[in-house]
């Protein structure tokens, strides 16, 4: 077994000197005045509209990752369950009673606890759907240009001259690195107090704290371009997923059947094979080779062995997800195509939270 090694090169900071420059006050006022500049811009930007500043920003301005990039999350963190309570109830409830229950959904008065259930699953999956679908179509937007989009080399050099870790991320990729993170810190709470407590309650909790974990350090660390990735990978056959739990809970068994099959496709295309043999090879052993040695003269970043735990951590969800999902596929094959209520955990626990 051959040992590999990994080098980095860490420059020092410059030091300040203790004497005055002859052009400090040239630098002062040159400070000043860049204060004023920004401050104008300011009061510019708060007078257009919203869609009018999206559109003014420059998403394909390059800058390093810094912890300032970390507000934006908390905002995602409100903004998450703030737009699933209003879909909730004013979307979901009304899309899952018609499609449930049929054209007399509005006289309908749900007394038993079974029809309730129903409803807050479906809300729960199109919750879910509606956050993937677009999870996945941002990030698709975001990486299919990028080069390392389909070649993994690139996750660790250019363009031009640059070299991970010494690697720069446009605004837009960072934008997708929030949004995703913002989503996932939202759902450990939301998998506490708000969504249907189930069998896997455990591995979906250690999950979701290992993606937001992945998310952060991957993020200050500059290994956002493999992280892009990996969230398209993931969302991609979870947008099948809730499809056809969408599909069951409102009697649509074709549909449900169909979703399942190409989710089970998915999951194993995306996440068995392509994540191991191409993601987790790259970021286990080719980013060794792509390194310039001579260049990365400190030995044995930390980081890099974390970040590469974490990564096999979701490799076993997978597996674990996989088990489960395949006696789901033994019982369809079973039942004739007849999908069971629900396609990844077979089983729910007695303590359902209330939406």
């Amino acid at each position: 077994m051959v040992a590999c090694r990994i080098h980095i090169q860490v420059h020092s900071a410059p030091k300040l000197e203790g004497a005055i420059s002859p052009n400090m006050k040239v630098k002062v006022a040159s400070k000043s005045e860049n204060q004023r500049k920004l401050r104008a811009i300011i009061e510019v930007k708060s007078e257009m509209g919203l869609t009018e500043y999206l559109r003014s920003i420059d998403w394909e301005q390059e800058a390093y990752p810094a912890y300032e990039d970390f507000t934006i999350l908390l905002l995602f963190i409100l903004y998450f369950p703030t737009v699933r309570f209003f879909l909730d109830k004013f979307v979901f409830e009304r899309l899952g009673r018609r499609l449930i229950f049929g054209k007399g959904h509005q006289k309908l008065d749900l007394q038993s606890e079974e029809q309730r259930k129903k409803i807050r699953k479906f809300k729960e999956s199109a919750w879910k759907f509606t956050y993937f679908l677009s999870a996945e179509l941002l990030v698709l937007s975001v990486t299919y240009d990028e080069p390392w989009f389909t070649n993994t080399k690139y996750f660790w050099v250019g363009p031009g001259d640059q070299v991970w870790p010494d690697q720069k991320m446009k605004l837009r990729l960072k934008g997708v690195y929030m949004y995703a993170a913002g989503f996932y810190t939202y759902s450990i709470f939301a998998l506490i107090f708000w969504e249907t407590r189930r069998t896997d309650f455990g591995v979906s909790m250690g999950h979701h704290v290992a993606t937001v974990i992945l998310i952060l350090l991957s993020h200050i660390f500059r290994f956002a371009r493999v992280g892009s990735i990996v969230l398209a990978l993931h969302d991609a056959s979870d947008v099948f997923l809730e499809v056809g739990k969408m599909s069951k809970y409102s009697g649509a068994e074709r549909t449900a059947s169909f979703s399942f099959i190409l989710f089970v496709l998915s999951w194993i295309i995306l996440r068995l094979i392509y994540y191991p043999f191409w993601i987790l090879r790259s970021t286990s052993y080719e980013v060794i080779l792509a390194l310039d040695k001579n260049k990365h003269s400190i030995e044995g970043p930390i980081y890099y062995y974390v970040f590469n735990t974490l990564l096999y951590c979701l490799l076993v969800f997978h597996i674990f997800w996989w088990v489960l999902i395949y006696r789901m596929l033994v019982k369809q094959i079973q039942a004739r195509g007849q999908l069971s209520d629900d396609v990844r955990s077979d089983s729910e626990g007695e303590d359902d939270h209330e939406d």
